[in-house]
């Protein structure tokens, strides 16, 4: 299921809301996982995972949108800054002031169906050097410094 422009801009709203308050956002998303048909709305940044805040999102969310478009939305999820798959979509993908759209994507194990980006960004912490190996539709992004390894697949439609 696509979600329309009506959606897609009151999701920016959304996004325009939360950072007027929350000002350490890194991450806005929405991502449909291959096992459903929903789509989970993803806020990630420093200390963000806590009760008040969850409340706040909620309260906002419910302000913007009306109950149908709601349901489509059934998950909330706050990710902390030190999050695993926080720092690799954030490492991934540059955001700010536009939207991507990833298709068959695999981050951290975790497959995307579908994900719209809203945000996306490193919030100046200390990076260490990496280096990107491309081979097809795989993308490894390999950290020098502790020889860990994300890999992220991307479909990337017809060769050019």
């Amino acid at each position: 299921m696509e979600l329309d422009i009506t959606i897609i801009e009151k999701l920016k709203g959304l996004l325009s809301e939360i950072t007027l308050l929350k000002k350490r956002i890194s991450l806005f998303a929405v991502i449909q996982r291959e096992d459903t048909d929903t789509w989970d709305l993803v806020v990630g940044g420093d200390n963000l995972r806590t009760k008040e805040n969850l409340d706040l999102i909620i309260k906002i969310t419910k302000k913007i949108f009306e109950q149908d478009e709601i349901i489509r939305f059934p998950r909330l999820i706050l990710l902390n800054s030190d999050h695993p798959f926080l720092n690799s979509i954030n490492r991934a993908f540059a955001v700010e002031g536009g939207t991507v759209k990833i298709k068959n994507t695999r981050i951290d194990n975790i497959f995307l169906k579908n994900a719209y980006l809203f945000y996306s960004k490193n919030l100046g912490y200390p990076t260490k050097k990496e280096k990107y190996e491309v081979e097809e539709k795989n993308v490894k992004i390999k950290d020098t410094a502790t020889s860990s390894t994300t890999q992220i697949s991307i479909d990337i439609g017809d060769k050019y």
